[in-house]
């Protein structure tokens, strides 16, 4: 009984804390509960459909973005390529013009049909002041030699020979000899009527047609004397639209190279920039390093336009084509 008695505090003691230590647990586990157990259930399929429809909305824009892209390319691919036409075209008309031009004579027929038709369609001011009016030479027909002849029988300018009649130019012919028996003076007053008003289109038509002066004969095949003698006279090979060398600062060798590069004529030049000029030339060596294509386009312009006297000024104040 003592005994019982002894150990009776202690066992209330320790049932106490048995009982304070469960309390303890139940209500951490409780608590514990109340924190992390209660956790409310989110739905989240709606928002991964709607980042399911940005992400395809999105996919779509970039799909739509590369195909308007490839569609400008494409465009601007086929740009070039008409502006490349176009060129083309109207390289092709200057060469048609000058083909033309040499199987019809120009002139009239020509700017009917609204065609340059090379130097002679061009204004008949750009040879004033050439020639001057004792220049004989100019009638097609007429040499140094019988130009003498014509001097000495008093026909010394053109209004001279205009004023005449082809029968008393033959006796002056023949008076000066058998020499001269094969000469043709019957075109020669008209011939020098057009120069003395300055109808220098018509005279250079007039002189394809004729052959050595005889109109009896023409076929528009001839050369114009006049033409040959003005462009000479004005220091230009020829109005072949493809004759690259009338340009300044052009020669044989560079002609090649342009024309190698695709740049073949007057209109094609005169479209292509300096900067493009200048990679051909470089790219041909050092040996061109001094060639200057600076006003090349703008000469081969003023060409393809038949502004010979305009490109006469030009080139005259130039050296090496600057």
């Amino acid at each position: 009984m003592n005994l019982f008695l002894q150990f009776a505090p202690a066992m209330d003691i320790c049932g106490t804390w048995w009982w304070w230590s469960l309390l303890m647990f139940l209500l951490g586990g409780l608590l514990s509960w109340l924190l992390f157990g209660r956790k409310e259930t989110v739905d989240v399929a709606p928002i991964e459909a709607e980042r399911d429809s940005w992400h395809a909305k999105a996919t779509k824009w970039e799909t739509d973005y590369q195909s308007l892209k490839y569609q400008f390319e494409e465009s601007q691919k086929a740009e070039a390529d008409l502006r490349a036409a176009v060129q083309r075209c109207e390289a092709d008309k200057q060469t048609l013009q000058y083909t033309l031009d040499q199987a019809t004579g120009g002139g009239d027929d020509a700017a009917a049909l609204g065609i340059a038709g090379g130097v002679a369609g061009a204004a008949s001011s750009g040879y004033g002041g050439l020639f001057a009016s004792d220049y004989l030479q100019i009638i097609e027909g007429v040499g140094p030699k019988i130009e003498g002849v014509l001097k000495e029988a008093g026909y010394n300018t053109w209004a001279d020979v205009a004023a005449t009649d082809s029968a008393k130019l033959k006796e002056a012919l023949d008076a000066a000899g058998s020499r001269f028996k094969l000469a043709d003076p019957t075109s020669w007053p008209r011939q020098a009527q057009m120069a003395v008003e300055g109808r220098w289109a018509d005279l250079i038509e007039y002189q394809k047609f004729t052959d050595a002066g005889r109109e009896t004969v023409g076929d528009f095949e001839s050369d114009s004397k006049f033409e040959k003698l003005a462009l000479k006279k004005m220091g230009f090979s020829s109005t072949n639209p493809n004759d690259l060398k009338v340009v300044e600062g052009i020669g044989p060798k560079i002609e090649g190279l342009l024309k190698d590069a695709g740049i073949t004529n007057w209109t094609e030049l005169s479209q292509a920039s300096v900067d493009r000029i200048q990679e051909v030339l470089d790219a041909a060596g050092s040996r061109y390093r001094l060639a200057k294509p600076g006003t090349w386009p703008q000469q081969a312009g003023l060409a393809a336009e038949s502004k010979w006297e305009e490109l006469r000024n030009l080139q005259e104040n130039l050296r090496g084509g600057v």
